[in-house]
């Protein structure tokens, strides 16, 4: 469950959130992109973010992972994180396998077997010895999608995770990910397919204004009524 936080928590449950937000700002210069945000992600839970251009969603999945300080409020969360950015920071020199080894060697994963179980995975084996810099945009994609998981997270942070995949990806990258969720891994994505959103997530967030305006349980409620209602939050 996701729930809103904004009392803040004098203690956490037994079964830890994998992260709990309080009066989290930040600002640029004198600009105000996020306004005291309170939230919490429990195990399991998937909260999708969606809101337009410029809304503060990316600068949000940068400060639950800890890449960017808030200017006030705080960030609790599990310590082991993947992300896949809208940037994939994957380098085009090497070929797939020596990206994952290279991000092995550089946080202490010592399982050889996690490179090539990872990218048979995202279905990219035979493209191992392939340079990524040859890539499409959608084989980079998944390439990070299983960078991400070579440390087995219990949290992921995701910035539009299914942009740029064909219908393949899509599938695969989906399916994997609520796989993860049932497995009990916890999610934050940016994302604009509705019905996307509606399969993976348990949460959504609408972020309008540098406000979570609304966060609220799915409860099967179809992309439809979900697209309405983003709609009627932006309209204000």
């Amino acid at each position: 469950m996701i729930e809103s936080t904004e009392a803040p928590a004098i203690s956490l449950p037994v079964s830890a959130p994998a992260v709990v937000v309080r009066d989290l700002s930040r600002t640029f210069g004198y600009r105000l992109i996020l306004d005291r945000l309170n939230f919490r992600v429990d195990r399991g839970a998937v909260l999708a973010v969606m809101g337009p251009n410029g809304a503060g969603k990316t600068t949000l999945l940068r400060l639950l992972s800890g890449v960017l300080k808030p200017t006030s409020g705080s960030v609790e969360r599990s310590q082991r994180i993947g992300m896949v950015g809208h940037h994939s920071m994957l380098y085009d020199a090497l070929t797939a396998a020596e990206n994952l080894a290279f991000y092995c060697r550089l946080f202490g994963i010592t399982d050889r077997n996690r490179v090539p179980e990872m990218l048979d995975l995202m279905g990219l084996s035979r493209w191992q010895h392939q340079r990524v810099g040859t890539f499409s945009r959608g084989m980079t994609q998944r390439l990070a999608v299983a960078r991400a998981l070579l440390a087995e997270p219990d949290l992921l942070l995701l910035d539009e995770p299914l942009s740029s995949l064909d219908e393949y990806g899509v599938d695969a990258v989906l399916q994997l990910l609520m796989r993860l969720r049932d497995e009990g891994t916890s999610m934050v994505l940016v994302g604009h397919e509705v019905s996307s959103v509606t399969q993976l997530a348990t949460s959504i967030g609408f972020l309008v204004g540098g406000h979570m305006d609304v966060i609220e349980e799915l409860g099967g409620r179809d992309g439809r009524e979900i697209a309405e209602r983003y709609r009627e939050v932006v309209r204000g």
